[in-house]
């Protein structure tokens, strides 16, 4: 309010004298006194920061808000200008102020600063200006200031939330698209970059563009059923080039309307992977399988013939020597074509099938330690065994894993050395160890000695590598697990721990 007289004007609703009136000037026409109370209590009702500046940017009127909000008090304003109150919101409040007082109504203007220096806490403001005028002169201007700091944080920390979530989005996938019935509304550069375009070229064009015409039907089913679970599609770049997309899709608020968003990885070198595995599987089973039953009729008839060879008599001493190379090498390519047909077996059928009877283990260990005993004259094999050895498994398959692993153990182990066999027979169930002095397993060997086609670098060139897989599979199959314990002065010792009873008995 502007005056002439030289008192300061206490409205009544005021705590404390808040504005002097103008000391310059004529006395200019005034309120009724009785409507000062009213002007006053609707200054104060607003709530929101009001004041009045003269034409040198001084305080002539500032309400109880505007006092509450800078923190300052009521005599902070007497005679001063906005520089001397409010050094930290000058800066942008002057040049809003010349415009003002140039005759131009300013509302909503956005303002960040502090009412005190540098130090204060940076705060955000709404701010109108509207020029005043006494008779054809400008007299100064009417300023209204909110506090816009609480709306300002919140929009902040929303966009700072929405930047995380996509850059948490951007590492979690390959790319993600907004789309609403099919029509993209926004899309990320990866996705737009692994699909050969740009964000522009896909924002309003339909989704199915970027699909190949052999997965349109299937994308169309999971979005019209809104399908929240993942699944593969065909993608299609802009050069006309195929690749293997996963998709994952979900419901989200986009403004106002309910769409899409669906993240993309691109699994085409998973695919390419997976389908070179399969092939070479194949081929595989189809080799072995082929390798495996043809072998067996011409050998069974080498077998034959060897058999009547020695059991005719008529052999000199040399012709009995190469007879029993042949036979030996004949037991040697058998056992490599059982092998074959049991890695056949484990990987189509997920396990070697095994039939399981009741018997003794320490008889049939005994049998086999016999035919060792007798193939390999020279060696110290030693057998122990201990407990209840009585169980219920498949007899034939036991006999081929003690004579993998017993064969194996000659095998890697010096001639002048033993092996040990070991049967301990326990209430939950049976230990079996094969253990040899031959020279440790390398550590980096016995993370792949169980695999199949895998073989040592200590390896004599005998068999295939199938042996201890095999070994493994008929262990599992009995419900049973095998380990290895290799090192300097304790040698290799294979241990097989079985179930006093297979599975299903």
């Amino acid at each position: 309010m502007v005056g002439s007289r030289a008192r300061p004007v206490t409205l009544p609703i005021m705590a404390q004298p808040v504005l002097h009136r103008s000391h310059a000037g004529s006395q200019a026409p005034s309120l009724a006194e009785e409507a000062l109370p009213c002007l006053g209590a609707l200054l104060q009702s607003t709530g929101l920061g009001l004041a009045f500046l003269d034409r040198d940017s001084r305080f002539h009127f500032v309400n109880t808000a505007l006092i509450t909000l800078s923190g300052l008090p009521g005599t902070s304003y007497e005679g001063r200008t906005v520089a001397e109150a409010w050094p930290g919101l000058a800066p942008v409040l002057m040049p809003l102020l010349q415009r003002a007082l140039a005759g131009e109504s300013i509302q909503g203007a956005q303002v960040s600063g502090t009412f005190g220096g540098t130090a204060g806490i940076c705060r955000h403001f709404r701010l109108c200006l509207f020029p005043s005028s006494q008779g054809t002169s400008r007299s100064g201007v009417s300023l209204m200031v909110e506090d816009d700091t609480a709306r300002v944080n919140r929009e902040v920390a929303l966009r700072e939330s929405e930047e995380r979530l996509r850059n948490l989005v951007a590492v979690s996938c390959d790319g993600f698209c907004l789309h609403e019935n099919g029509i993209i509304l926004e899309t990320s550069p990866a996705l737009a970059h692994l699909l050969g375009t740009t964000p522009e070229d896909m924002v309003g064009q339909s989704l199915m563009r970027w699909i190949a015409p052999e997965s349109r039907e299937t994308v169309q089913r999971a979005m019209t059923r809104r399908v929240e679970a993942p699944y593969e599609a065909t993608g299609m770049r802009a050069d006309g080039k195929r690749l293997f997309l996963e998709l994952l899709a979900r419901q989200v608020e986009h403004g106002s309307r309910s769409v899409r968003m669906a993240a993309v990885w691109d699994i085409s070198a998973r695919k390419a992977t997976e389908e070179a595995a399969a092939r070479a599987d194949t081929f595989r089973e189809q080799l072995l399988g082929v390798v495996g039953h043809d072998l067996r009729t011409p050998l069974h008839a080498i077998q034959l013939s060897v058999g009547a060879l020695q059991r005719g008599g008529e052999l000199n001493e040399n012709q009995a020597r190469q007879v029993t190379h042949v036979a030996t090498a004949t037991r040697r390519m058998e056992r490599m074509i059982h092998e074959l047909l049991d890695y056949t077996r484990a990987r189509l059928a997920g396990g070697i099938p095994v039939r399981p009877t009741s018997f003794a283990l320490d008889k049939l260990l005994e049998r086999v330690v016999e035919q060792f005993q007798v193939s390999h004259p020279t060696r110290l094999i030693v057998s122990k065994t201990e407990g209840d050895l009585v169980g219920t498994w498949d007899e034939s398959r036991l006999g081929q894993l003690l004579d993998n692993l017993m064969g194996n153990a000659l095998q890697h182990s010096p001639e002048d050395t033993p092996v040990e066999v070991r049967l301990e027979g326990k209430a939950e169930g049976i230990n079996l160890s094969v253990r040899n002095e031959g020279a440790p397993v390398p550590l980096e060997e016995r993370a792949t000695l169980f695999e199949p086609f895998k073989r040592g670098k200590r390896a004599n060139g005998d068999g295939l590598g199938l042996g201890l897989y095999i070994v493994r599979q008929i262990a599992s199959a009995h419900g049973g697990r095998i380990s290895v314990e290799s090192g300097t002065g304790l040698g290799t010792r294979f241990v097989v721990w079985l179930p006093r009873h297979a599975p299903g008995c």
